[in-house]
């Protein structure tokens, strides 16, 4: 966890003061988004939530349907959805019936879910409570922490009870080496394209100014480099980060997912747009 006031809302997000609704939102706000886009907008009534996309806030071509940013927005009514209850509200979710299409020529913001509020009781989960927790670390996996074979299986029954999911689990070494090298040269290929690049170095905050000043975007500090890597990268623009890249003669995106005892697939079946979500475990 960084400093200063880019930081400040991992500190008083159960802060309500007199609008309880508004600690919702605190908690919206710290979810997963992709490169730490934030593509969410509120609209508070003391009875609902509105959630609409900002389609301005994109990462360009690396995602030019906007998918990764409606997942995004997903993340947050989770959050929503478990702040209701500590506080105090019964908290229903209205999502919109919508297709991908390609980033507008105008972006502009736009409507997809409400989270309707009323009185309930009050009561928190440990999901709740791990909201703050969650922080994206492209750090290598600890070796010394042994994934349990009871966690596995726990895993593998996560979706049992719902049709349009499915988990594929992966822990034998010759699996995720094939799995890595696969996505090592997938992750070559897009980012070999310069309007990929555009698009995704416009997050990254370098500077201590910069972090404090947009409060978004992608920090040094967490891209898991050594202390030593970490200040040096701090000190060179997004060109030098990149030429620094260029010039390594290690793959470090295999080496990192490698490093982990496990690597997930989430498959999700939709009646017109299948879709997997990726992740490793450690």
């Amino acid at each position: 966890m960084g400093e200063g006031p880019a930081y400040e809302p991992w500190k008083d997000w159960r802060t309500t003061g007199n609008d309880v609704p508004l600690a919702l939102v605190r908690a919206a706000i710290l979810a997963a988004s992709p490169h730490n886009t934030q593509p969410w907008l509120f609209k508070i009534t003391n009875s609902s939530i509105e959630l609409h996309i900002d389609t301005q806030r994109n990462v360009g071509a690396l995602d030019p349907y906007l998918r990764e940013e409606h997942i995004g927005i997903g993340c947050a009514v989770e959050n929503l959805m478990l702040a209701g209850p500590a506080n105090g509200y019964a908290a229903t979710a209205a999502l919109l019936p919508g297709k991908l299409g390609p980033i507008p020529a105008e972006p502009k913001p736009q409507f997809l879910a409400r989270v309707n509020l009323t009185p309930g009781k009050h009561e928190e989960n440990e999901l709740y409570n791990a909201i703050p927790r969650r922080h994206s670390n492209r750090g290598p996996y600890d070796p010394g922490k042994k994934i349990s074979p009871d966690f596995v299986d726990a895993l593998n029954h996560l979706s049992s009870d719902y049709a349009d999911v499915k988990l594929f689990l992966f822990t034998a070494e010759a699996d995720r080496k094939k799995i890595a090298e696969i996505s090592s040269v997938a992750n070559a290929k897009i980012y070999s394209d310069p309007d990929v690049q555009h698009g995704s170095e416009r997050w990254i905050r370098t500077k201590w100014n910069s972090v404090q000043k947009y409060r978004d975007g992608l920090t040094i500090d967490a891209f898991g480099l050594p202390p030593v890597a970490t200040a040096i990268a701090k000190m060179m623009s997004v060109r030098m980060l990149r030429w620094a890249s260029s010039c390594s003669t290690e793959n470090g995106y295999s080496k990192l997912m490698l490093s982990a005892p496990l690597i997930g697939f989430i498959a999700v079946r939709a009646p017109t747009r299948p879709f997997a979500v990726s992740w490793n475990c450690g």
